[in-house]
């Protein structure tokens, strides 16, 4: 079983011992790091790998607001539990605004097992968020990227307004409107029959059945000029909701 490294701000010799029984105590092996001031606490957070930190409240030369501070500073990722035999609840509720997982008072030890196994829960779950929306905001990225590339004209359509949410350079080049001018306008902008179904009936079709639409379409610019072209429509996740990718193939 990989022990869990515990860094313990703490003053009081005979409460580090009270800590060190009841974690021994536990089924879950620990690895305490003990230190008693703010510098060594500092020094100890930038220099060597905590899963948890567990902190008296009220120290000669920090309080827990300056612990939860000094920790969200350096590693935001760490669970900090406030510890203490003095504060009264509404402090003790105060710390969790300040960013604490929990507190626990030194009287009531016991919760302090089952507390540092939710916390360490909690910190599993935020990893695997951060992890998963960094790799989302990776993937948007690359998306946008290609996106943008593309050669050929290319937006993103809101199905149920037909407002263009996106367009890329190459749209842009095509129809002669500048990107602010597409962003928020209607499709039917784009289309020289302005009461035309779009995408046509057999395209709408295939795209709720299939996951893809394949159409034929006269479309016009800004300066009025018009042109018949095949398009495609893929229905893709877009900021929450659902959206279509429209590629309109001119060449």
């Amino acid at each position: 079983m990989k022990k869990v490294s515990v860094l313990y701000l703490e003053d009081d010799d005979l409460d580090v011992e009270l800590i060190k029984e009841t974690l021994n105590s536990a089924d879950i092996r620990f690895n305490l790091f003990h230190v008693q001031n703010k510098n060594d606490f500092r020094i100890a957070l930038k220099t060597m790998k905590f899963d948890i930190i567990l902190a008296d409240f009220n120290l000669p030369d920090i309080d827990g607001y300056g612990v939860l501070y000094i920790a969200k500073e350096i590693n935001p990722d760490i669970p900090t539990i406030i510890l203490s035999g003095t504060i009264n609840e509404e402090i003790a509720i105060d710390t969790l605004k300040y960013g604490a997982i929990d507190y626990i008072f030194k009287s009531k030890l016991e919760k302090l097992i089952p507390a540092i196994d939710s916390a360490l829960g909690k910190a599993e779950e935020n990893r695997k968020k951060r992890k998963y929306e960094k790799e989302l905001v990776m993937s948007e990225s690359k998306f946008r990227t290609i996106f943008h590339e593309l050669t050929e004209p290319v937006f993103i359509i809101d199905p149920f307004t037909k407002k263009i949410a996106e367009a890329n350079e190459q749209a842009e080049k095509t129809f002669g409107f500048r990107m602010n001018e597409m962003i928020g306008g209607k499709m039917e902008m784009l289309l020289a029959d302005k009461k035309s179904s779009f995408p046509e009936a057999e395209a709408l079709e295939q795209l709720f059945l299939l996951d893809k639409g394949p159409g034929e379409s006269v479309f016009i610019t800004k300066e009025g000029d018009q042109f018949r072209s095949g398009y495609k429509i893929k229905i893709i996740p877009w900021e929450d909701a659902k959206a279509w990718l429209l590629i309109i193939f001119t060449a």
